[in-house]
């Protein structure tokens, strides 16, 4: 079993990075292979134009990173999407990796690849409102849906100042244990 979890906080050791820790641990735990990976390390542009015809698309902007990292999330059973929520959505890291998607949207080997993935949110954000996750959890379910996935859960937890979620061991607790039973239902599912 094996996880990817993309970081697409600029900020190393803020709130997004330790909730996707604490996950690992969890999946590490229960015996998951996990990688993290900072976005903000790579260099990942939008996308390009793109054709009328999905079938014909290419990725104009291949020379980036971008498909380094695709072909280490197209290899994993759980991806893991961590984002605080900035201006009503994912980050512009993330956002920029998961557009690039509309290159390969209708390539018979992008879709059988990411068929079948586990999918987890990990979104920390800084206003009161705990309906601000949304923003990030709802467009997900509609992408785990197209590729039919597995959503299997989420942590979502008002953290505004670096590192503040270290102070709310309800999240941390609750990303840990969620890591083991991503890593249990994908087991589950596989056999």
């Amino acid at each position: 079993m094996k996880v990817v979890a993309l970081n697409g906080s600029p900020r190393k050791g803020g709130n997004t990075d330790v909730l996707i820790d604490e996950f690992i641990r969890g999946a590490y735990k229960a015996g998951a292979a996990c990688e993290k990976i900072y976005l903000d390390d790579y260099r990942i542009e939008p996308p390009a134009e793109l054709g009328d015809i999905q079938a014909q698309r290419v990725d104009l902007r291949a020379d980036d990173d971008h498909r380094l990292i695709l072909n280490r999330v197209l290899d994993a059973d759980i991806l893991v999407l961590g984002s605080p929520v900035y201006w009503q959505g994912v980050t512009a890291q993330m956002k920029c990796f998961v557009d690039r998607f509309s290159c390969h949207y209708a390539q018979p080997w992008f879709n059988e690849a990411m068929k079948g993935k586990g999918w987890v949110v990990l979104t920390p954000f800084g206003a009161s409102d705990p309906a601000e996750a949304d923003w990030i959890i709802k467009p997900v379910h509609v992408w785990v849906k197209h590729f039919k996935g597995h959503y299997l859960g989420q942590v979502a937890v008002s953290a505004f100042r670096k590192a503040a979620v270290k102070d709310k061991p309800e999240a941390l607790q609750a990303a840990f244990e969620l890591g083991g039973q991503a890593v249990q239902a994908m087991s589950e599912i596989d056999s």
